[in-house]
């Protein structure tokens, strides 16, 4: 935590301004019987009207569409926490943005957040946090939060406390959120959202069934031309037959979603 020591030192003004990004390390375990964590970076930029949590890659490859009109692909398979939030309507979805033919659709979450606020305190760094906990996604989740910071925001879905959420994690141990840096951004060149077509869970289920069945159909059916490369960026023959065995054999051994009440199980 000593990343956010600064914090304490920031103004009032500043804390309160609209156009801000907290930055969260995530660790998470994508096979939940593994007990190896990767680490990522992720997002929260925040303005007057709407906030939008996304990984490093995603913030990039907006930024990328914002500036040129083409987004670059992010990911072979679903596993995306990409979230917006409305601080009008209170509405939170999650946008979903397909592997291979990058198609965005986006669900409504409609689960309501009942928070347990708790008098337990504790000190991440420099800053005194209060604990509260509350279930999501068939998970447990226990967070940590400053009432000092007047912002009921924190990563992912997760809003409505009393003060910023500085670090949350599941009972499972498989996903742990940590606040590490707080700065300006540049305003609305942030929100060039994504958006498309509005499905439910059920429909999502079904998208990732389907691709899980033969990742490379919209290719093969569009005449598509795709491109792979090994390594070191060199072009190699397509193989749809062991390229679709490598993804498939990816997405049964990294099945942990966030969302645990909706995980697939692959065959």
């Amino acid at each position: 935590m000593k990343k956010i020591l600064f914090v304490l030192l920031l103004s009032s003004k500043f804390l309160t301004a609209q156009n801000l990004t907290f930055v969260y390390e995530l660790k998470f375990k994508s096979n939940s019987a593994n007990e190896n964590l990767t680490t990522a970076m992720y997002y929260l930029d925040r303005s007057e009207k709407q906030s939008v949590f996304r990984s490093e890659k995603a913030r990039l490859s907006d930024s990328l569409k914002e500036k040129i009109g083409y987004k670059s692909v992010e990911k072979m398979t679903y596993d995306q926490l990409y979230i917006v939030k409305n601080k009008e309507n209170k509405e939170v979805i999650k946008n979903i943005t397909t592997p291979m033919m990058n198609d965005e659709f986006f669900l409504t979450i409609e689960d309501q957040l009942v928070w347990e606020v708790l008098p337990e305190k504790s000190k991440m760094g420099e800053m005194e946090c209060q604990k509260a906990t509350v279930k999501y996604g068939g998970r447990n989740w226990t967070a940590w939060f400053d009432p000092k910071i007047p912002v009921q925001d924190g990563p992912y879905i997760f809003n409505g406390l009393p003060g910023l959420i500085v670090k949350i994690s599941d009972d499972k141990g498989d996903y742990d959120f940590s606040l590490a840096e707080i700065k300006n951004h540049n305003g609305n060149k942030m929100f060039n959202l994504r958006k498309g077509k509005e499905i439910s869970w059920e429909n999502y289920n079904k998208l990732q069934k389907n691709y899980y069945s033969d990742p490379f159909s919209e290719i093969k059916s569009k005449g598509v031309k795709y491109k792979v490369a090994d390594e070191n960026g060199n072009p190699v023959d397509m193989n749809f037959k062991q390229l679709t065995e490598n993804i498939q054999k990816q997405m049964r051994e990294n099945n942990n979603p966030i969302e645990l009440n909706h995980k697939i199980n692959y065959k």
